[in-house]
């Protein structure tokens, strides 16, 4: 039988019995009414899903050019892994590693570690390396900006359309859907269902239903 659980609300903190709910409900706490955890439908599946279409959408914005730029019957192209080289050729050497890291490295980590933590709780592996990769992939995920970046990009493309013709390239659009993949991704999951499922792994009874 499984010890009975505790929800510590992250607004003020007052401290609630864990109560199962039906799919589709969501439990509010008693005294500020933010949300404590949700039960949401096939919620796994769906993160699952979003996860390894973000995979392959990261493959593909990396291969292919991202933007192209055409003066004077000249066409320069660029990729997503090459913006922090071209920083780091006019000797932005700060800005270029944050670059590489924030479109590189911490989505791709946040990429994997999800699709790690997921698979875990779908095949009930052993909880230990999922739990440590869900803890630092929350630590990391306010260093992942592809919307800031993508933000950037959309205010750069305006302005210089009237310089040059622009060149919208694959990755351009692959990038695009990147980051709602990631958001839904990200969005769907509820956090206590999340590391409820990991610390029950291995078990044959689950305090949240999938």
């Amino acid at each position: 039988m499984l010890e009975e659980q505790k929800v510590a609300c992250l607004e003020c903190g007052l401290v609630h019995h864990y109560r199962p709910i039906a799919p589709g409900l969501t439990a509010t706490c008693q005294r500020c009414t933010a949300v404590l955890y949700r039960n949401r439908p096939y919620m796994f599946d769906i993160a699952l899903a979003m996860t390894l279409t973000g995979l392959v959408l990261f493959v593909l914005s990396n291969v292919f050019p991202l933007l192209g730029l055409r003066a004077q019957g000249v066409v320069q192209e660029l990729n997503l892994w090459q913006a922090s080289f071209v920083f780091w050729e006019q000797e932005y050497y700060l800005l270029a590693i944050l670059l590489f890291f924030n479109l590189i490295i911490f989505p791709l980590f946040e990429l994997l570690a999800l699709l790690w933590v997921l698979l875990t709780i779908r095949w009930q592996w052993q909880p230990a390396f999922a739990l440590w990769l869900y803890r630092w992939a929350a630590h990391l995920k306010p260093w992942g900006m592809l919307e800031v970046f993508m933000l950037g990009m959309l205010v750069a493309v305006v302005k210089l359309g009237d310089l040059a013709t622009l060149i919208l390239g694959t990755a351009f659009w692959s990038f695009l859907f990147l980051v709602v993949s990631m958001a839904i991704a990200s969005t769907t999951l509820d956090p206590f269902s999340v590391w409820n499922r990991l610390k029950t792994c291995n078990n044959n009874d689950y305090a949240v239903s999938k």
